[in-house]
Order: structure tokens, then C-alpha cells, then sequence
């Protein structure tokens, strides 16, 4: 079977941008400390490495153009910006030499300057700091303000800096997929850059495949809907779609908010190709189902080429819920439940109450909690998709049920946006209004 894609780039980059361009000139933080070598009978001078104030602070930006850094005091968010020449002494944690270019914005340090000339002296980065580089596995929770990294939870600052592409950035503007640099200080988070941010995936011509299977690497799994847009890890992936029994493979590179498009109408559409699979399952009476129906484990399962969702239960038992790929005339799958906690008449019985419980309160508040709405009134006239499925046209909206979504907004000539939200279950409608896109280069 020879199946061939054509891949075309859709030419939506970011505006070029010029580092800390937002960098304003403002007056340094408040003194703590005075070096009292630096005095001569009472007169502060400007010599190389005096200094008379003291901060902890993180890197907001560097400008090197300017020999300027901007710093944000961690206690009260306020920003100063500071000179630099060679004079000043510039170290790691240990104490070490380094250069401006080795230390990063984010970067939680200690600093010392002389105010009335706002001229760097001296800047070292706090080893009571925390950091965490090229970090993908973590939970974060806007609503809740907190990062959870393995075992422990961070609160996030008030004064949170995001950055993104040395641009500040909306916390919103992370995906879960994205890889993080986060910098931390006493059990909170003050800043967090995006190492490896996303872009995004269409498909063109995918009439065939609607239904199937879309694999982007390791990390998106979606069944096909019509017009969709998909949020894709930045880098290279190689990409899958599927369906009845045909596939297409594409090696995508992805670059941080631009999106790529996939012209799947010169794939070569063959005859259906079916693999028989043989099920091995312990509990030997647990129930199958792929795709959402029902198969005869008892013989062997025939099943067309391609990704399904499968399914395996069996009373006091955990389900499994796993997708399966079937890409050769035979194959055999082993599953193995582990026991519940319960027992299997403690589970029904949980799930009699559950279920009652369940109908009681279904009957009393259907009315009203499928009545609440999430809309997204701006930006007005762009094309709005949830969770990669679209759903209209700004202003639109959603019914609102609790949980995480990710809200891409897309506008041809305009550089496409996508945020995270994280929707409440209080029982009334929620509005987000977000800025307009940023016109693309002609």
C-alpha cells in the first residue's frame, strides 16, 4: 500500500519582535543596605564596585544593545531598570564568574547598585532560589494559583512574570504541553518561561478521513472532526491520521505560534485493510469494547487498520481504557485487571447509590446546569475552537461544565492565539473577552 501526503506550510509567524522592547527606564527599588566602605566622610562616590542599596530580585529582561537590565523586586513587584559596565561583578550560585549571557531572564538574584547613577555593581544569583529547567511534568492550576512539580505544590506570585520567546507573555497563554523554566523563591513561583512552546495543525481536504484518527507524536491522540484545528507540541513530530483502514504518515516540523497545514486530498485512498486480533484477558470474563461497541473476545477480533479506543471491564476489577493500533494481518493483545479496593458487592452497591443519587440530583438541577454558557465575545469575527474542534465564530459560546479547555482563536492574515481555561462549576454563565489578534507581515 503506497500512501503519499503533501505538506504545505501556511505562512502565519509571529510579528518580529525586538527583545525587552518593553523595557522602560524606571527608578531602582528601595535601599536595604549601605556598604560603609563606600562612604568618604559621609559622601557617597561612584567608584567601580561601590555600591549604596541592596535587593532580591529576578531578570526581567536584558537589553544588551543598551547595557541596561530590567529587574522586578520579588516582595513588592515593583521594576527598576539598572546600567552595567565591566566594573560590575557578575556570579552563579557558587560564587563563580559568569557572563550576562549565561544567566537568564527569570533569574531570582541578589543585587546591589549605586542609586544615583543606577549603576549595576554587583549581581548574583540566589542560591536560596529554586529552578527547574525543561520541565513537562506538572500540574497547573490558575484557579487555584498553584504549580504542582512531582510531589510539591508552589503557590504562583502575585507579581508572576510569564515569558515566551523572550516576550511577556499571559499565564493563559501556556498549554499543559508546553515545556516550562520555572524559578522559584521560599515555596512560591515568580517566574516561569516557555522553553518549548506549541503551534498549530489543519488539515485540508479531510473529508475521507473525518471520523479516523490524528497521532501527533506521543502527546496527541483525537479522533477527526471537520475543520478542526489542532494544538501541537513545537518541534518535529511525526504525524498519523487514519481511517477505515487506511493511513497517511507526514514528518511536521512545528514552529511556535504559526500553523502548519496538511493537504490530505492527494492521499491515495485504498482497499479497507483488516487484522485479525486475539484477545488474552485475565479475568477470562471481562468485557470488551472497541470504539465504543461490544466485541466476541472468543474468537478472534477483526478489526481494520489503524488506532481504536479500547475498553476492558470486569466487576471488582479497575477498567482499563487504553488505544490500540492495528497495523498487521494478525496480532494478539494480553490485558490484565488488577483487583479493586472494594469488593465486587461493596461496588454495586456504591454504584446503586451512585446511580440514584445521581438520577435525584439530575432530576432537580438539569434545567438549570445545562442553561449556564461560557462565551467568548472577542475578538469579534475570528474563527473560535474548543479543544480543537470548531465552534463558530466569535462572539459565540459553550455549555459550561467544569473542567480544563483550550480555546484557540483563528483569523486568516492574523497570527493565530490559543489560552487555557479552566472553567468553575458555579452555576452561572462565564465571559472572556480576549485582545485582538496581531495582523501578519504582508
Amino acid at each position: 500500500m503506497r500512501i503519499k501526503g503533501i505538506l504545505t506550510g501556511v505562512l502565519i509567524g509571529m510579528l518580529s519582535m525586538v527583545l525587552c522592547a518593553g523595557c522602560s527606564f524606571m527608578e531602582p527599588g528601595t535601599d536595604t543596605q549601605e556598604n560603609t566602605q563606600a562612604q568618604v566622610n559621609g559622601i557617597i562616590t561612584a567608584t567601580p564596585g561601590i555600591y549604596d542599596s541592596e535587593d532580591t530580585a529576578m531578570i526581567v529582561c536584558k537589553d544588551t544593545e543598551n547595557a541596561a537590565i530590567q529587574f522586578q523586586n520579588l516582595a513588592t513587584g515593583k521594576r527598576y531598570t539598572l546600567n552595567y559596565d565591566g566594573a560590575a561583578k557578575l556570579l552563579d550560585k557558587y560564587d563563580q564568574p559568569v557572563s550576562l549571557g549565561q544567566i537568564e531572564e527569570g533569574s531570582i538574584v541578589t543585587v546591589r547598585f549605586y542609586k544615583p547613577k543606577k549603576l549595576l555593581a554587583y549581581l548574583k544569583i540566589s542560591p536560596e532560589g529554586e529552578a527547574y529547567e525543561n520541565l513537562s511534568n506538572y500540574v497547573l492550576n490558575t484557579a487555584a494559583g498553584t504549580l504542582t512539580i512531582g510531589d510539591t505544590s508552589y503557590g504562583l506570585s502575585n507579581h508572576l512574570l510569564v515569558l515566551s520567546d523572550g516576550q511577556e507573555a499571559a499565564l493563559m497563554d501556556i498549554n499543559q504541553m508546553d515545556v516550562l523554566n520555572v524559578w522559584g523563591w521560599h515555596n512560591q513561583i515568580y517566574a516561569i518561561s516557555i522553553a518549548r512552546g506549541h503551534g498549530y495543525l489543519r488539515l485540508q481536504n479531510d473529508a475521507y478521513f473525518v471520523g479516523g484518527w490524528i497521532e501527533v507524536g506521543q502527546s496527541v491522540i483525537r479522533k477527526i472532526t471537520e475543520d478542526m484545528l489542532l494544538v501541537v507540541p513545537e518541534g518535529r513530530s511525526t504525524v498519523v491520521v487514519s481511517h477505515n483502514g487506511s493511513s497517511a504518515t507526514q514528518e511536521i516540523d512545528f514552529v511556535r505560534n504559526q500553523e502548519m497545514a496538511w493537504d490530505l486530498g492527494d492521499v491515495e485512498i485504498t482497499v479497507v485493510q483488516k487484522g485479525r486480533v486475539i484477545f488474552t484477558l485475565n479475568p477470562a470474563n471481562a468485557k470488551v469494547t472497541i470504539d465504543g461497541k461490544n466485541v466476541d473476545t472468543a474468537s478472534p477480533v477483526e478489526l481494520e487498520y489503524g488506532l481504536h479506543q479500547m475498553t476492558v471491564t470486569a466487576d471488582g476489577y479497575d477498567t482499563v481504557a487504553q488505544y490500540i493500533k492495528v497495523a498487521e494481518p494478525s496480532a494478539s493483545i494480553s490485558v490484565e485487571l488488577e483487583k479493586s479496593e472494594e469488593s465486587t458487592e461493596q461496588e454495586e452497591t456504591k454504584e446503586q447509590t451512585q446511580a440514584s443519587s445521581a438520577q435525584s440530583s439530575s432530576t432537580q438541577s438539569t434545567a438549570t446546569q445545562t442553561s449556564y454558557k461560557v462565551h467568548i465575545d472577542s475578538p469579534v469575527g475570528a474563527e473560535v475552537y474548543l479543544d480543537g474542534n470548531y465552534i463558530g465564530v466569535a462572539p459565540v459560546d459553550f455549555e459550561k461544565k467544569a473542567g480544563n479547555y483550550v480555546v484557540s482563536l483563528r483569523k486568516t492574515g492574523y497570527q493565530t492565539r490559543s489560552y487555557t481555561l479552566q472553567v468553575d462549576s458555579e452555576e452561572k454563565d462565564v465571559t472572556y473577552s480576549f485582545s485582538e489578534l496581531t495582523k501578519l507581515d504582508s
